[in-house]
């Protein structure tokens, strides 16, 4: 892939911007100053009319071909190039783009940004490359219609039309940026409400949303910006360098959220949490604003030099928000959501042979958006952060980003910049340790302190050797501990007497192993059996891992699904019963958590008398149901009254929370009526009910569901051009990893085969479609070879 730094290093671009979203038009002039390397000088201009080029004052001979504008005849040293252009504002979630939501009969448009990972070159030409930092000076010119206009730094000015200029246009000016990367450049222009408050270190933070929404919505998320942001300031040394930090909760946007400097941006279910919010949301929206705010450091402040390591940014914010959340909010016992969640779904994925390691090479603009492994770059690299800072100490590391913070400071770094800051407060060294697990793919299991690499798609485990300073039981290291079973039936034995961490690791690891030849999967059914009277909803989370580990083994609607579902509900009878199925005043967070796992058990187990008790609690007003229970409430009504559908989908329709919508569509999703699952499928299609960012969760859903995944299967493969046209930069690969994940049996497989495999040319889905296949292929081998022991199991 051509860097086009090696032409030219940017110093400052003047953005004169006019931003109009009835005519879908984006244009103006970019002037760059910077220094030319070379006589030909060029720049990222995807899908840019480029109109006329200026060369230091002079008319400029160039030419603009497959995204690239060159301009020819640079002296070398100081220059300043001129760009007068235009493009469309696109709908696809990506650079400039058109996003809009219904308020009172009528559609509102909102003009958002996305950026990352190289989508700036659709808005303007620049150096779209994450080296190739410098100052923006941002100016926007808009309709004056009210709309609120924001970008990474503070209103400098406005400027009202002059006399002679077309009229009704606002010039909203902005402040100069800090030196930063293209990526992080961001606008927001739209009908936005929004709430200002500010923090214990005199940081303005104004959290807003559209009008659809309930405006007390957005204090949650203003008030977790705010203690993160201390929070970081006091361990991180340096101050958040910015005067006001903006965020924006979005209709339509395709990551969770993004990191831009001043101004971040969110999916609304991420970052709204008003009187429909469950504990769940917002602790899930605690965590998101707080990874996105230790990026104003890590990533912002100092940003990798290339996105082979984009890893520096993502896995040091996986963990931080972990931090940042626990020190916030203790009672949410975060970690535990940490545990059972990234560190499992870590191990799991990083269990294959050709897995992408964390540092990874990119060789294409494709290959950028796969890195997005949100299993591997996010969840094990932050794994590892955490084995690291263990063993180093909370105090001792943070001490080394200070360093790093201040070394680096509005530059770019590779991992070794931030392993040498870190080196000097380490016993050990820091650099082997983590090369050793980020630039190889893999884990180790230990057996009697030897170590193999434990792989869920080979039977040979090759010998392998990862430096391990201290081998613990709890859940600091990325590596999983084969026990004898002697060994496992003692800790067993003295479960209650286990810290929490040794359980849920004791657990995890027994999972992983169950699904190779190293334990029997029959095991797992007297396993679970032991925690019918556990307290804690984190080991509940991972008994409910196992017992999805046992479906896979049953033909849905045979004989043997129905005793495991008879068992299932004789095993969660006794702690729900304790608990019950409402919300009590005096329930924890523990307690809140464990009902609402244990009632997702009991709509598989068809236990139809509290499916009643559920349905009895239903009301058409749905934003006046119990926010904890609301989807086991929505989903047993129309469990038991599929006729309900069609009320269902006028709600879904018309309602802008996010939390009733979604639960809505969970609902939908999980019935066995055929009418209902064709209507559902429908909805597939229906991209004006269905926000495209939705859109991947739905087709899952009813992927997921045995009764409807043949038509989904038929859906998406009939639909593929659709989906390419529509899904964003870090979904498509998911739909051949996902339904990896799903497929049970060889017909599927071959199904799947037949539909990916000649699409492995395509950079975007090559790694996607590599690891689903070893995954299908391993699944149907441990089905083959344990299920009729499972069985026998079942039936003794």
């Amino acid at each position: 892939m051509e860097r086009l730094l090696e032409y030219f290093t940017p110093e400052k671009y003047v953005l004169d911007i006019e931003v109009n979203k009835e005519r879908k038009y984006l244009g103006g002039t970019v002037t760059i100053t910077g220094e030319a390397l070379a006589d030909t000088v060029k720049f990222h201009a995807v899908e840019l009319e480029v109109e006329y080029v200026e060369l230091n004052g002079q008319k400029a001979t160039h030419k603009y071909e497959n995204g690239v504008l060159s301009v020819f005849k640079a002296p070398l040293g100081p220059v300043t190039i001129k760009v007068d252009y235009h493009s469309q504002l696109n709908e696809n979630m990506q650079g400039a783009y058109l996003s809009t939501y219904e308020h009172q009969g009528k559609t509102e448009v909102i003009v958002a940004t996305q950026f990352e990972s190289h989508y700036a070159r659709e808005a303007f030409p620049c150096i779209d490359e994450p080296a190739a930092k410098a100052i923006f000076e941002l100016s926007l010119t808009t309709p004056d219609n009210g709309d609120t206009v924001l970008a990474n730094t503070p209103v400098a000015e406005v400027k009202a039309p002059k006399a002679d200029s077309s009229q009704g246009m606002n010039t909203t000016v902005f402040a100069p940026t800090p030196r930063m990367s293209t990526y992080l450049l961001a606008w927001v222009i739209g009908p936005l409400q929004g709430k200002t408050i500010k923090n214990q270190h005199g940081v303005e933070i104004t959290t807003y949303c559209s009008l659809a929404q309930d405006p007390d919505s957005v204090d949650f998320a203003n008030e977790i910006a705010a203690r993160s942001l201390e929070f970081y300031d006091d361990n991180f040394g340096l101050p958040y360098p910015l005067e006001k930090l903006d965020q924006v909760a979005l209709p339509d946007f395709e990551a969770g959220a993004m990191e831009n400097w001043g101004l971040v941006t969110y999916r609304e279910s991420m970052s709204l949490a008003g009187q429909t919010a469950t504990v769940d949301t917002y602790k899930s929206v605690a965590l998101t604003v707080a990874h996105e705010l230790s990026h104003q450091w890590f990533g912002d402040l100092v940003t990798m030099e290339w996105w082979d390591d984009l890893w520096l940014n993502e896995s040091f914010a996986s963990i931080m928000e972990y931090y940042a959340v626990d020190h916030i909010h203790p009672e949410y016992h975060i970690f535990e959501d940490f545990f059972t969640g990234d560190c499992l779904g870590a191990l799991i994925r990083d269990a294959y042979t050709d897995v992408q390691s964390v540092h990874q090479e990119v060789h294409s603009p494709e290959e950028i958006a796969t890195l997005f492994d949100g299993a591997i770059v996010y969840s094990k690299g932050a794994h590892l952060m955490l084995m690291l800072i263990r063993l180093m100490g909370w105090d001792a590391f943070c001490a080394g980003c200070r360093d790093y913070f201040e070394k680096h400071q509005y530059a770019n770094t590779k991992g070794d910049d931030l392993w040498a800051a870190l080196d000097s407060h380490a016993e050990f060294s820091v650099g082997n340790l983590m090369h050793a697990f980020i630039d190889q793919p893999g884990y180790p299991v230990i057996e009697d302190g030897h170590q193999r690499r434990f792989l869920l798609d080979s039977a040979q485990m090759p010998d392998a050797s990862w430096p391990l300073p201290q081998v613990t039981e709890d859940m600091s290291g990325h590596y999983i501990i084969n026990l004898t079973d002697a060994e496992f039936q003692q800790r067993l034995a003295d479960f209650d007497t286990l810290g929490l961490e040794e359980k849920l690791r004791l657990l995890i690891d027994r999972s992983l192993l169950a699904r190779t030849d190293l334990v029997s999967s029959a095991s797992l059914l007297p396993l679970i059996d032991k925690f019918q009277h556990e307290d804690s909803a984190a080991v509940w989370e991972l008994v409910a891992v196992l017992i999805g580990q046992l479906k896979v083994f049953l033909d849905p609607d045979s004989e043997e699904e129905h005793q495991f579902k008879q068992h299932i509900d004789q095993l969660i009878t006794p702690k729900l019963t304790e608990i019950g199925l409402t919300t009590h005043k005096n329930d924890t967070e523990n307690t809140l958590r464990l009902r609402a796992i244990l009632l997702g058990l009991n709509f598989y187990s068809e236990n139809r008398e509290r499916l009643a008790q559920l349905a009895k609690l239903y009301s058409s007003n749905h934003a006046s149901l119990d926010p904890e229970i609301r989807d086991d409430i929505l989903a047993a009504h129309l469990y038991l009254h599929p006729e309900a559908i069609d009320e269902y989908l006028r709600a879904y329709a018309q309602s802008a929370d996010p939390e009733i919508r979604r639960g809505l569509r969970i609902a939908g999703t999980l019935s066995k009526d055929p009418e209902v699952l064709h209507k559902m499928l429908q909805l597939l299609g229906e991209n004006t009910i269905v926000k495209p960012q939705d859109h991947i969760f739905l087709f899952l859903r009813l992927f997921r569901n045995t009764k409807s995944r043949t038509a989904t299967w038929n859906w998406m493969t009939g639909n593929w051009d659709i989906i390419l046209k529509s899904a964003g930069w870090q979904t498509i690969d998911r739909y051949p990893r996902y339904t990896a994940n799903i497929i049970r049996t060889t017909e599927e497989y071959q199904q799947w085969q037949s539909f990916f495999t000649p699409r492995l040319n395509e950079p975007g889905l090559k790694r996607a479609i590599e690891i689903g296949d070893k995954e299908i292929a391993a699944r149907l081998q441990l089905i083959n070879s344990d299920r009729a022991e499972v069985i026998k199991a079942l039936e003794s």
